[in-house]
Parts: structure tokens; C-alpha cells; sequence
């Protein structure tokens, strides 16, 4: 009479068990760059939101009391990010001039302070009519 041994030799178990920590690494490498990738996306997210709401707030201001920005601004509620803007007279044709005329061009940027992150920026033009 045979004697059937039911189980699993030692072989087979430390080969399942390669198999399992491997693809438990690739999962935990996936979560790890999942996470790194929502950072970033919330980081953009948020600057470009400010950039906006920056946009909005020199829009509303009276067109004389726009002028050169000198270095970077830290915003009040996200002192993670900053801002600066470079004020510039633009003519008819929208090309920069150095005299003064009825239309300028802000070119508004925000930038994360850890520097890991680019800078987002934007330019649009006010005018005086």
C-alpha cells in the first residue's frame, strides 16, 4: 500500500514566500510614490490658487498703486509659498517701453519655499482706460 504525504516541502514554501515579499516591496514602492506624487499635486494645487487670488487682488488695485516688486513676499495664511511681480510699461503693440504709458504687464510668480517645487507663473496686462 502507498502512503501519500499531503503538505508542502520545504522547497515550496521559501519559494512562495520570495515570491509574496516581492510583490509586497512593489506594492509598498507603489504606495511610497503614490504618496510623493499626491505632495506634489497639493503643492501645485495650492500655488496655483494663490496665483490666482494674487491676479485677482492686483486687478483691483487702483492702476498708479501697482509698482515694482524687489524680492520675494511671503503670503500671510501659506508661509510656505511666496510671491513676486515685475511691473513693466507695455505700448499699443505690447511691447515693453521704458517711458510711461496707459497699460502695464505683471509678470506674477509664486514659488514654494523648499525650492523642490517649480515656479508657476503667469503674466496679463492692466490698463489705465
Amino acid at each position: 500500500m502507498k502512503k501519500t504525504v499531503r503538505g508542502f516541502a520545504l522547497v515550496e514554501v521559501v519559494i512562495v514566500v520570495v515570491l509574496l515579499s516581492g510583490a509586497l516591496l512593489v506594492f509598498l514602492e507603489a504606495l511610497s510614490q503614490a504618496k510623493s506624487v499626491q505632495v506634489k499635486s497639493q503643492v501645485v494645487t495650492t500655488q496655483s490658487v494663490l496665483l490666482h487670488s494674487k491676479i485677482n487682488e492686483l486687478r483691483s488695485l487702483n492702476f498708479n498703486d501697482i509698482t515694482q516688486s524687489s524680492s520675494y513676499v511671503v503670503f500671510p495664511d501659506y508661509p510656505s509659498f511666496s510671491y513676486l511681480y515685475n511691473v513693466s510699461y507695455v505700448n499699443n503693440n505690447l511691447q515693453t517701453v521704458s517711458n510711461a504709458t496707459d497699460m502695464k504687464r505683471i509678470d506674477l510668480n509664486i514659488k514654494h519655499n523648499s525650492n523642490s517645487y517649480s515656479v508657476i507663473s503667469e503674466s496679463f496686462i492692466i490698463s489705465r482706460l
